[in-house]
Formats: C-alpha cells, sequence, structure tokens
C-alpha cells in the first residue's frame, strides 16, 4: 500500500523527479546491469544503481584486503579476507531487497562471456585484458557497455554503442600493448573514484531510459579542476570492429587462434606465424585442388582452403563447432616448424 503513495514509497524522489518519473521507475525496475569489478568505482555504481532499483549482476574474484578500504566504500573492516562478490551482495540486499542480484566469483576471461548478459555492461575493472573482452563481446552481440577507470587524482569516462557501426570501439582508442598504471604502484584519491563512478551511473542512467548519451571521451584531473572533453573518432584500420568481420579467440591444443567471421566465410589462423605441413595434410586428407602454397581438400563433407602460412578457409561451413574441430584435426598434423604457442587467455 505504501508504494502507492508517492510522499512514502521507495522510489517516490525518483517518480517525482521528471528525468525519471513513473514509467521510468517502472523500466529500471525490469532493467539488469552487468558490472564487472567491485573495487573503488565498481562498489559506488552497484550502490547507486541498487537505490534506483535496478537489477545487478556482479563479476570479481578478488577477496577484500585492508587497502581496500581507503576508497571501497561499501566494505568495512568486517569484511576482510571475504570475496568481494559475497560482500557486496549481502551489503545490497540490506540497501535493496526488491532487487534481483546474480554474482559470479570469476575473473572474465573468452570462456565465460556468457555471464555478462544483461542490458548494460559497466567496466569497473583495472584490468586491460578484461576490457578488450569486453569490447569484443560486445560487438558481438551489440550490446552498450560504459568504460571507466581512475588512478592518482585523474579519471576517465566513456560510453561504447556497438550497434551504431560509425562509432569507435575501445580497440579504437587504446592498443593491445597499451601501459597501465596500476593503483598500487601510483596511488589512487578516492574522490576521484567517486566521481567517475557517479558520473558512469548517471551515463548508465541515461542508456537505460533512452536518453541521448555522451559521445565524448571524458577525462577529468580532480586536483586541477580540470574536465577535458575529447572527441575520439573510428579508426578506419582498426581490425576488431571492421562492419563485416567478427572475431573471436578460440583455443585449439597448443595454439591460440583467431576465428573470423566475414560476409563471404569463416576463417581460422593462428596469432603467431607457422608453416603448415601440405604435404602430411594431403596424406591425410585428398585434395581437390593443389599447389605449393594451398590446398583444397575436403573434411566431413565440406571444403576446406588450407594456407601454408596457416590460414584455414570454409566457403560453405558455418557451424563454429565443426569449424573448432576440423581446425584442431588439421593443426594437429600440419605444424611443420614444431612451434609451440603459448595460450593466451
Amino acid at each position: 500500500m505504501a508504494d502507492k503513495i508517492v510522499g512514502k514509497s521507495r522510489y517516490s524522489r525518483n517518480i517525482t523527479l521528471r528525468i525519471i518519473g513513473e514509467e521510468g521507475q517502472k523500466t529500471l525496475r525490469k532493467k539488469t546491469v552487468s558490472i564487472v569489478g567491485l573495487g573503488a568505482i565498481g562498489t559506488v555504481v552497484a550502490e547507486l544503481l541498487s537505490r534506483l532499483g535496478v537489477n545487478l549482476i556482479l563479476i570479481d574474484n578478488d577477496k577484500i584486503d585492508i587497502s581496500n578500504l581507503q576508497r571501497q566504500l561499501i566494505y568495512n573492516e568486517n569484511d576482510i579476507g571475504k570475496y568481494k562478490t559475497d560482500a557486496a551482495c549481502k551489503k545490497l540486499k540490506k540497501i535493496n531487497s526488491e532487487i534481483k542480484i546474480k554474482k559470479y566469483r570469476k575473473t572474465l576471461t573468452k570462456n565465460n562471456l556468457n555471464i555478462l548478459d544483461s542490458d548494460l555492461i559497466l567496466d569497473c575493472t583495472d584490468n586491460l585484458k578484461a576490457r578488450f573482452l569486453i569490447n569484443e563481446y560486445c560487438l558481438l552481440t551489440k550490446m552498450p557497455w560504459i568504460h571507466a577507470a581512475a588512478i592518482k587524482t585523474h579519471g576517465v569516462l566513456c560510453n561504447f554503442t556497438p550497434a551504431d557501426s560509425e562509432k569507435p570501439c575501445f580497440a579504437c582508442i587504446y592498443k593491445k600493448n597499451s601501459d597501465i598504471e596500476t593503483c598500487e604502484d601510483s596511488g589512487v584519491f578516492n574522490g576521484i573514484t567517486v566521481l567517475v563512478a557517479t558520473l558512469q551511473a548517471t551515463q548508465a542512467l541515461k542508456m537505460l531510459l533512452n536518453y541521448k548519451i555522451m559521445e565524448d571521451f571524458l577525462r577529468i584531473d580532480i586536483w586541477n579542476e580540470n574536465i577535458e572533453r575529447l572527441k575520439v573518432k573510428k579508426d578506419t584500420n582498426c581490425k576488431i570492429c571492421q562492419m563485416d568481420t567478427i572475431t573471436q579467440r578460440v583455443e585449439i591444443g597448443d595454439f591460440t587462434l583467431k576465428l573470423c567471421k566475414t560476409k563471404a566465410a569463416y576463417s581460422v589462423k593462428p596469432f603467431r606465424n607457422v608453416r603448415l605441413n601440405l604435404n602430411q595434410i594431403k596424406n591425410v586428407y585428398t585434395p581437390i585442388i593443389e599447389t605449393p602454397l594451398l590446398l583444397i581438400v575436403k573434411i566431413k563433407g565440406y571444403e576446406v582452403i588450407v594456407h601454408n602460412y596457416g590460414e584455414l578457409i570454409f566457403k560453405d561451413l558455418k557451424n563454429e563447432v565443426i569449424i573448432k574441430q576440423i581446425a584442431k584435426d588439421v593443426y594437429s598434423l600440419g605444424d611443420s616448424s614444431k612451434l609451440k604457442i603459448k595460450q593466451k587467455h
């Protein structure tokens, strides 16, 4: 009964706020947001969204230590040694028992990206590798996400909307070999993490309610009271966000491979150079066409183009499970260089 009385309901101040209103509040209660990283930014944004009535997916594999208490506001001394997902979930449920919370005590990898499935993903991690995984997953699923980070007295924020193919992706801005400072090495002021988290929660609210969102890359220096809005453009040479290409990392034996879907076909090739032994391959699979540089062979009823530099092209086959199995069989035969390629996660 109390929820019907605006002045007394849990969300009454949201409902009287014009940017949300009654319909907006109904929408928020149906939305789910994934938060990757329950540190300084993640804990604040999780609390803000829980108070708005948004359902949450919490992802983190770390335990709380005493150095976290300087900036990770949802924890206290009694939480030291506990897993962040457990402690955060318990606190958030006390704040709002009405919302649904899923928790995953996991490190994000290419093999468990399905746990991100939600209406919006918030990057609150300090792990560059995880951010590239989020970026590729969101390009694949067309899911929006918000990147946020803080170090020293500086913070950054950027919205990514993969459904709009004209917009840049994370890899357009950051490179794989980018150096990244850590809070452990450089320190961080707790005021900047709270500010960045608040801005991220605000952008999340806009996305969930279909408001126009910020299109710039926001850079903040809280110590010098400086805020910059930088225009970011799509990198026309970015191989990750090409309109007609979706790339996934897959592990096959000792190889880390790139499975790539284009408009024309699927292809598989190693991330490092190898030399396939075409003679060995044609001893197992009868070639349809044979040249010094490539073979076209029939495997499991499908034509496969095998290049000596390691790439396999599947012209007609669309089933990724079968593609991976064929690739496994071919690579187990054909690495004449005997290179052992370290698996990447």
